[in-house]
């Protein structure tokens, strides 16, 4: 067994331990110290980080007093997301009131806080994989921010079965339809996918295999493969022109995925606790193995 303690200004943000079953990234230390700073080291755990009710607004009612201790604990759990990808999406909301934050939105802030609290031996496992496909999932959810109606891009990718790359993160645009919305997805994920293909050609662990992206809106699959649309959609032309070549050059096939196996959800919305736990086994977010137990 092997362990690698990564520092930044003598504190470990990452601790990760090597065996037999693989690589586990943890940060655990780190959220310790986020739980202390926020003061809520006796707090009751919550079984999600985000509820399932609707987004937040900037105009809530009561403005929260210290400012710079909101923006402290935001900046601080963004370093988290390095190995807690199930914190993601919570994060990227409580991100947008940092310029001006209400209690509503430091409410959503301790709820995750919570979270960390009852997962505090969580976090990323790697391990050996048969396949070296590259497998992504996007999702968008279509006008969600309540100010802007800019929707919510979320997207995961996986080599073989672990988990390297995911996203959650305002539109920066607005689309006028959730095909756009979904379409804009897909677009980035094959992006990120591309980068990612070109960075292992030059590690010389090349991936012949194309690109496998799933999208749960039917519509946006048509388009990745129908150029017959494209005089239709001329608001996201670059972006179907950019999907429609690496589909037709046999780079990225685009496929439908139900909503119940839809893994990108979990970066785009509030899920149930029975579907968060299950797309957070499929993400590799685990306990850590007993080995390593209060190292990190």
């Amino acid at each position: 067994m092997a362990y690698l303690l990564l520092y930044v200004d003598d504190i470990i943000l990452i601790a990760s331990s090597y065996t037999l079953r693989g690589l586990f990234l943890s940060q655990r230390k780190y959220a310790l110290e986020i739980i202390d700073r926020a003061g809520m080291a006796s707090c009751k755990p919550s079984p999600t980080p985000v509820d399932t009710k609707p987004k937040m607004s900037a105009h809530a009612r009561t403005p929260y007093e210290d400012l710079s201790h909101y923006r402290s604990l935001v900046g601080a759990l963004h370093y988290l997301t390095f190995t807690r990808p199930d914190i993601a999406y919570a994060v990227q909301q409580v991100c947008l009131f940092m310029h001006d934050p209400c209690e509503e939105h430091m409410h959503a802030l301790k709820r995750i806080v919570r979270y960390l609290q009852g997962t505090l031996d969580h976090g990323l496992h790697l391990y050996p994989s048969s396949t070296t496909t590259l497998t992504s999932y996007t999702d968008a959810d279509w006008g969600g921010c309540l100010d802007t109606r800019r929707s919510t891009l979320g997207y995961c990718v996986f080599l073989g079965d672990n988990l390297v790359s995911w996203s959650a993160k305002r539109q920066p645009t607005l689309s006028r339809s959730s095909v756009e919305a979904e379409y804009r997805g897909v677009a980035n994920v094959v992006s990120e996918s591309c980068w990612l293909h070109n960075f292992l050609l030059e590690l010389h662990c090349p991936i012949p295999k194309a690109t496998l992206v799933y999208c749960d809106n039917v519509s946006a699959i048509y388009l990745s493969g129908n150029a017959a649309n494209h005089q239709r959609t001329k608001h996201i032309k670059l972006d179907i022109h950019f999907v429609w070549e690496k589909v037709a050059r046999g780079q990225v096939r685009v496929l439908h995925v139900p909503f119940g196996h839809q893994l990108a959800d979990i970066f785009t919305k509030g899920l149930p606790l029975v579907l968060f736990k299950d797309f957070l086994d499929n993400l590799s977010v685990r306990r850590s193995p007993d080995s390593i137990a209060g190292v990190c």
